[in-house]
């Protein structure tokens, strides 16, 4: 019997999730109330506060789970022997692949990352620490293997890599890159540039970038 209530749990909080990410989709996440989400799933509105006391907790644990493919897809993609620079573009365009797979949940998503509901900033920052430590273990290995300098200050170079990540992503729900090329060689070129002061000197050569950037959709500007 307990067998069986566990079973329907499981199928009740998938329902609610299910009908959350669709929702937010059609409607965005402000215009999705907790009734639509019962409606939509099949259940009552007292069951699904009995699994999330709240819409933003929803919202969490897509992000959540979203987290978990992501890191499932590096696990199996990426090559841990492999340069500091292949590990981290791996990881980005992973996520990446979610991104353009799930334009409107991303955009959703990284909203709330970057400006998180103050009920859930603490359970917003476990999800994201998790992240980042993926960051700082391929760091650290670089560190281990003296391909990046031993006084590195690691939390410094994630968030820097983070924060070149989101801007890329920025740039292609703004237009600025046009396909899944055009953001690869993007993020490889702020890779590099980001690693060329951080590795150590017999590795130095391979973080120079010697081809211009081109980007017909972004047109800068460097004198008059």
């Amino acid at each position: 019997m307990s067998g069986k209530r566990e079973q329907n749990k499981r199928k009740n909080r998938q329902a609610i999730l299910d009908a959350a990410q669709q929702l937010f989709i059609q409607r965005g996440f402000e215009d999705t109330r907790i009734d639509d989400l019962a409606r939509t799933a099949g259940i009552g509105k007292g069951t699904v506060y009995s699994y999330f006391a709240s819409k933003e907790a929803i919202l969490l644990e897509l992000i959540a789970n979203m987290r978990i493919r992501i890191h499932q897809e590096f696990a199996d993609n990426n090559d841990a022997n492999a340069a500091v620079a292949e590990q981290l573009l791996t990881l980005f365009m992973c996520q990446f692949d979610f991104v353009e797979n799930n334009p409107e949940l991303a955009r959703i998503m990284f909203r709330e990352s970057m400006f998180p509901d103050q009920n859930t900033v603490e359970q917003r920052n476990q999800v994201d620490i998790q992240y980042l430590n993926t960051v700082t273990a391929i760091l650290y290995q670089g560190q281990q293997r003296g391909e990046l300098r031993c006084e590195l200050d690691l939390l410094t170079c994630t968030l820097q890599m983070y924060s070149n990540y989101l801007t890329i992503i920025s740039g292609w729900f703004i237009g600025y890159t046009r396909d899944h090329a055009e953001v690869r060689d993007s993020l490889h070129r702020t890779i590099l540039l980001s690693l060329s002061g951080c590795a150590s000197e017999p590795f130095a050569e391979q973080y120079k970038t010697t081809t211009p950037h081109q980007n017909p959709y972004l047109n800068l500007r460097c004198k008059d």
